[in-house]
């Protein structure tokens, strides 16, 4: 009976999670990313091909988050469907307990939570590069501009510069908004902070700017306006855009050595630490939105398609402000960053598991 349970209960799991990111999906990508790409192949010469193309390798960027949406939403949907159908009512008068009942939605959860880590470990970054070549050989405007984007050069033997990007206007070749960290042996010996800079025959031309040239005390010693500036390079704007990568787009390896580096040189890193986390907190919001997802359900066993989904964007929402609030708080240093990215799985954890003791106690 137990297998036969389990059973019926992944098979209802799938059908209504297979659903559940068909519609996250139409809702997330029909307000930007289809307005954009029906814009550029109306307008703009972007052939159908291309803009297909196109959506299927933004959908990894989209699957992170929604796998757990899905997930809330099928759980809703399953035990909703049982509930009202007094099939939870039936298995408990046969001795099934809630926690054993929770146990398939809990294996569910545990494979869309390893799907959402495959996703954002291998899948998205890879679909990220292939996104850049196409935009690369695309011959109308930009899709967007590159933003908060670094990258690091190493032309000149002995020196090494760090650039922190506003913008990347690929169609312009052109960085806007440029601070460059400039080290050698010493350490850090000079910031240029310029309002643009281009590539030009094998030189980074800075416009615009302020160089602060820094002693070996770490103290600004000298300020120098200029409105050019160049140093030497074998980087270009193209070449920029191919091999930097957003801090969301690196796996968790990369981004964690990165961290390393930023910290090593004295950097502050609480941006890329909350990021890093929450790569990890994310994927196992699948585990806690199974627990609000059947002690919901359960206390609201009427729950039709209409009421499941509203239900699921309700907890959905409220989970991902709470969960930007606690980050925005690590930001500003009142939570660690491992804290502030988890502190909503486990509140999320606690009241769950509260519903469905006080439920199986009653």
């Amino acid at each position: 009976m137990i297998q036969i349970l389990d059973r019926y209960v992944l098979r209802q799991m799938s059908v209504h999670f297979l659903s559940g990111n068909a519609l996250f999906i139409a809702l997330l990508s029909a307000g930007d990313l289809l307005f954009r790409l029906a814009r550029m192949w109306l307008q703009q010469g972007l052939s159908g091909w291309k803009a297909i193309t196109i959506f299927i390798y933004s959908l990894p960027s989209f699957f992170v988050y929604v796998f757990p949406m899905a997930v809330l939403l099928a759980v809703l949907l399953t035990v909703g469907r049982m509930s009202g159908d007094s099939e939870i009512v039936a298995l408990r008068a046969g001795g099934v307990s809630l926690r054993r009942l929770t146990l398939p939605f809990l294996v569910f959860a545990l494979w869309a939570c390893g799907g959402t880590i495959v996703i954002q470990e291998w899948l998205l970054p890879y679909t990220a590069s292939q996104l850049k070549g196409i935009w690369k050989e695309s011959s109308v405007a930009n899709w967007l501009l590159e933003e908060n984007a670094f990258f690091r050069d190493t032309t000149e033997e002995g020196i090494e510069r760090i650039f922190y990007v506003r913008s990347i206007n690929t169609q312009q070749s052109l960085l806007e908004g440029v601070v460059v960290q400039e080290y050698d042996e010493r350490g850090l010996r000079r910031i240029i902070n310029a309002e643009r800079a281009l590539s030009q025959e094998g030189k980074w031309v800075f416009e615009e700017g302020v160089s602060y040239e820094v002693n070996v005390r770490g103290e600004v010693e000298r300020v120098i306006h200029f409105a050019r500036e160049e140093v030497r390079t074998e980087e270009d704007i193209e070449n920029v855009v191919k091999i930097q990568k957003k801090p969301q787009e690196m796996s968790f390896i990369e981004l964690k050595n990165y961290i390393l580096r930023e910290r090593a040189r004295g950097q502050r890193t609480e941006k890329l630490e909350i990021i890093l986390w929450q790569k990890t907190a994310i994927p196992f919001a699948c585990l806690v939105f199974v627990l609000l997802g059947v002690s919901l359900g359960i206390v609201s066993p009427r729950t039709g398609k209409a009421l499941g989904i509203g239900l699921s964007v309700l907890v959905v929402f409220g989970y991902y402000v709470f969960f930007s609030i606690a980050s925005t708080l690590a930001e500003g240093g009142v939570f660690s960053p491992l804290l502030g990215t988890w502190l909503s799985n486990l509140i999320g954890t606690g009241v769950g598991g509260a519903i469905l003791w006080w439920r199986e106690r009653k």
